[in-house]
């Protein structure tokens, strides 16, 4: 701006210099560069409440991403909790089933001991026998009936909690659907934000269309798109971090994958369609398919790391965009839910463990 106004008023110096110029014309240009300062002025200010209100709807993402996915394992765990619950409850069911038929027969048993009495003192070796057999009869029907009504009430037990499980599930729907709306105007609100970032991106897109190509594997993907300075500084940040999905750690660094070969970082089965957020502050280098990985997004943070993340089934980042640890950058695939998270630093692979928590 300081540096527009300076050639602005070297110019009009130049022309007050100049012979030929009237009162009114020098007025005239002196109003003009008025009006262009003020203009350019008024642009800044612009630049500026624009840069806020992305710096601000960052920050909403954040909280937004945040709140979905935690809402989607807690919807997860109670869906579990929920078909655990009709497991045993089927069991026991199965159970009681079972059971009737055994009571059944303990009391056609007891009914035809009761109608053929034989209690001829002159036959004491029957009348023992039948009693014998009518108290065996009577105390195997006795456990019958307490393991029944043990059954039934732990029956009851197991409706009444799956009630409550299933109450809380359709409370979080209604939740979630609320903050998920929000989370996706939020990403609306985004996307408009870097219509001019998708302009600017066109030629880098097609060069790393050209890159994706090439490239053999992930190592190489991520070495060509290139990241930070490396320095002395190895820190990726002051404490562990979160990894970027939520799930379940199924193969971890250095561990053999399923075709024999040593794996450069872990794999993590998630729920389908699953938020992916992005582990740390950075700029997005790569988002875009790539060979056998699917959807893949390279992120380029401080100190020369980049963090790799693999199979997801969509992307919502553009090349070039600077994202905040915690804001949503796609999801995972629906049918393969499996992320291949891999950190570089330089031409190295990192132990993921060595920078993030274990889901």
């Amino acid at each position: 701006m300081k540096k527009t106004g300076f050639i602005l008023s070297s110019l009009l110096l130049g022309l007050i210099l100049q012979p030929g110029y009237s009162n009114t014309e020098l007025a005239n240009i002196q109003n003009q560069i008025k009006q262009t300062e003020q203009q350019n002025k008024k642009l800044e200010e612009q630049l500026k409440t624009s840069n806020k209100y992305v710096e601000k709807t960052k920050k909403q993402l954040v909280k937004a991403a945040d709140k979905v996915s935690s809402l989607e394992e807690q919807r997860s765990e109670l869906s579990k909790r929920i078909l655990e619950l009709d497991k045993k409850r089927d069991k026991i069911t199965a159970e009681l089933l079972q059971g009737h038929d055994g009571i059944s027969d303990s009391t056609a048993g007891i009914l035809f001991i009761a109608s053929h009495p034989n209690f001829d003192s002159k036959n004491m070796h029957d009348y023992i026998l039948t009693s014998v057999l009518l108290t065996s009869a009577a105390d195997k029907f006795d456990n019958q009936i307490m393991d029944a009504t043990n059954k039934i009430k732990e029956l009851d037990k197991i409706r009444s909690a799956r009630i409550i499980e299933k109450e809380k599930l359709d409370r979080s729907a209604k939740k979630y659907s609320s903050e998920k709306d929000n989370l996706d105007k939020l990403l609306k609100t985004r996307s408009i934000q870097n219509e001019n970032l998708k302009n600017q991106q066109i030629t880098l897109q097609n060069k790393l269309k050209n890159l994706s190509v090439r490239a053999k594997n992930i190592s190489e993907l991520s070495a060509g798109v290139g990241s930070s300075e490396m320095s002395s500084d190895r820190r990726f940040s002051k404490r562990k971090l979160n990894v970027p999905v939520h799930g379940k750690l199924v193969v971890k660094y250095g561990e053999k994958t399923a075709l024999g070969l040593k794996s450069d970082g872990w794999r993590i089965r998630t729920q389908g369609n699953a938020l992916v957020k992005a582990p740390a502050d950075g700029v997005i280098k790569f988002a875009d398919s790539f060979r056998g990985f699917g959807k893949v997004i390279i992120m380029s943070h401080k100190n020369g790391y980049n963090t790799v993340m693999a199979n997801m089934g969509s992307v919502d980042a553009l090349i070039g965009q600077e994202v905040l640890a915690g804001e949503p950058i796609g999801r995972m695939n629906e049918n393969r839910p499996e992320m291949y998270l891999e950190v570089r630093r330089g031409d190295k692979s990192v132990d993921p463990s060595q920078l993030f928590n274990e889901p």
